[in-house]
């Protein structure tokens, strides 16, 4: 899951919703605010504008009745509030036990709010690592946004350069 934020993070218009209990929010930021401070130990310049990040929430009794309906509610809090361009969404290895349709709630609100809403794939612990969701978040990316360009003479296109090798 912290893959999917770091992937999304700095996507201006962009919100990611972790399908999750709280700490799962807390761990991605706090991953985050240590990058920020690692990069500025490094002479690296303060970037203070990533996107929010935000949980649903889920709670013991989602794990028995299904937190789909805790989705929809934070989606449309994070729709009110933020009112982003893009969604994103992370599912949690609670998310992936109880068996939540993260993916139609996706679709569905997609239509709701006619805005790009990305499912992620991946379940926290249950799919192993990192790289897992952060791969799959720019390949949704690419695939959604990106559009076939005419090749210029002598120019390059770098795709998610954050700064090189150490972004």
């Amino acid at each position: 899951m912290p893959g999917v934020w770091r992937a999304a993070a700095y996507c201006s218009g962009a919100a990611v919703i972790f399908h999750s209990p709280r700490a799962c929010a807390h761990v991605a930021r706090s991953m985050d605010i240590s990058a920020q401070y690692r990069a500025l130990a490094n002479g690296a310049a303060e970037n203070l504008k990533s996107i929010p990040v935000v949980s649903s929430m889920l709670q013991e009794k989602h794990s028995i009745f299904g937190g789909a309906d805790r989705l929809r509610a934070c989606i449309e809090d994070v729709v009110n509030t933020y009112r982003p361009k893009c969604l994103i969404i992370a599912n949690s290895c609670v998310a992936g036990v109880i068996g939540d349709d993260v993916e139609a709630v996706g679709k569905e609100s997609e239509v709701k709010y006619d805005i790009p809403v990305l499912t992620v794939p991946c379940y926290g612990f249950l799919d192993g690592e990192y790289y897992q969701g952060y791969f799959a978040v720019a390949e949704q990316l690419a695939e959604r946004f990106l559009h076939k360009q005419p090749k210029v003479e002598n120019t390059a296109l770098l795709i998610g350069d954050n700064g090189g090798p150490w972004g």
